[in-house]
């Protein structure tokens, strides 16, 4: 397995005269994370207390008291126990009062405070906390650091007892850029990931990163391990949405190689009875790859981007890599998917008119001449969304 930790780069020898064109295009068209991105199969990831606790003016720690508030009141009052954070700024303050409804009386939260125009001068967040779970909060490095040398810490916390310590450690590593991820594999806890895998009560946002994180082992017995248990997620028959599909998809690509990607073919990618939801979680583990990802060669990766086209739903962003990667020989396919379709999907017109813009190939200038000619509204439109970004035809 070997992983790229900076985005590839797939601009070098254009050495037409539209290579700005190409740029252009292929940029608004194509996968644009890079290596700072985040993780891409992290759905709705929240900032981290650790991202909360750093632009937060004062952080306390409060327990809650009973009060005369009505009983369906969402407002809690805390003694103040320790001011971890900005204790000039707070000054001498006893008692806050926030919307803490989760905390019952003699419960603890971690109160993050921050300052607002108001009579009160402040506005509180409360986060309710186990007495056994502070030490995580408390020992949290400082996002000032580097992730690479943060996210070991947190590491140890994935899928911990306390399921809102394990959620905050998910999103320190949903939120963190992948080459920091990929730097401290040796960290990971994989038996305990695999377990979260098949484990139907762990929630479904966090599988796709732990898919993912499975392809990165260098330990042979772990890789092991990993490799038999993506081998069998991929070939599980599922009729309905698999949540974090597309991310043990993408491990399973790292972990493998070229013959996890003979097998995607088959089972997905070529294969016309294939769910959509596969299919689409397929293409974006492969799009994560062709970013990342250096075992596969680039020319076998794009052979199953090329499968793509055959699904309308799928063609616009396969479309978008082949002209990412300058793979031109693809006019005809690229034709037919305009023709064949009945006009109703601006993105596939325009991901088609921007390939044939760009492609440097004879063929292309009068492959768009007869778009132009045989469905003028639908190419001008595609043409005008390519004008508006600077893009026009050649001469």
């Amino acid at each position: 397995m070997s992983v790229s930790t900076s985005s590839r780069v797939c601009f070098v020898g254009v050495r037409h005269k539209v290579a700005g064109l190409f740029v252009a295009v292929s940029c608004s068209l194509a996968f644009t994370s890079s290596a700072s991105a985040a993780c891409p199969f992290c759905n709705a990831v929240e900032p981290s207390f650790a991202e909360r606790r750093a632009a937060c003016a004062a952080l306390v720690l409060g327990e809650a008291v009973a009060d005369e508030q009505p009983a369906k009141s969402a407002l809690r009052t805390f003694v103040v126990r320790q001011t971890i954070q900005g204790a000039e700024a707070l000054g001498k303050v006893e008692r806050i009062s926030c919307s803490a409804p989760d905390v019952a009386a003699g419960g603890l939260a971690l109160l993050l405070g921050s300052r607002v125009k108001s009579p009160a001068g402040w506005a509180w967040d409360a986060i309710g906390v186990e007495e056994a779970a502070l030490v995580y909060y408390l020992r949290a490095p400082a996002v000032s650091k580097p992730a690479a040398e943060r996210l070991p810490y947190f590491a140890k916390y994935l899928e911990h007892a306390d399921s809102q310590v394990a959620e905050d450690a998910f999103w320190e590593f949903g939120r963190a850029p992948f080459d920091a991820v990929a730097a401290t594999e040796s960290t990971l806890p994989y038996e305990r990931l695999r377990r979260a895998l098949t484990d139907v009560n762990v929630p479904g946002r966090r599988k796709g990163f732990y898919g993912l994180a499975l392809g990165l082992a260098r330990d042979e017995t772990e890789r092991t391990a990993n490799r038999r248990l993506l081998d069998e997620l991929v070939r599980a028959e599922a009729n309905d949405f698999r949540a974090g599909f597309d991310g043990i998809l993408a491990g399973f690509l790292l972990a493998e190689g070229t013959a996890a990607l003979d097998l995607i073919d088959t089972r997905f990618l070529a294969n016309p009875q294939a769910g959509e939801g596969d299919v689409r979680h397929a293409q974006a583990a492969l799009r994560f790859y062709l970013q990342y990802g250096r075992a596969i060669p680039a020319e076998r990766l794009l052979r199953s981007v090329v499968l793509l086209l055959d699904r309308p739903a799928t063609a616009p962003e396969a479309l978008g890599d082949l002209t990412r990667h300058q793979a031109w020989n693809h006019i005809e396919r690229a034709m037919k998917l305009f023709v064949d379709s009945p006009g109703d999907d601006p993105a596939l017109d325009r991901a088609v008119v921007g390939y044939l813009l760009v492609d440097p190939l004879p063929a292309a200038k009068p492959a768009l001449r007869k778009l132009k000619s045989g469905y003028p509204k639908r190419s001008e439109e595609a043409l005008h969304h390519w004008s508006t970004l600077g893009v026009g035809e050649r001469s």
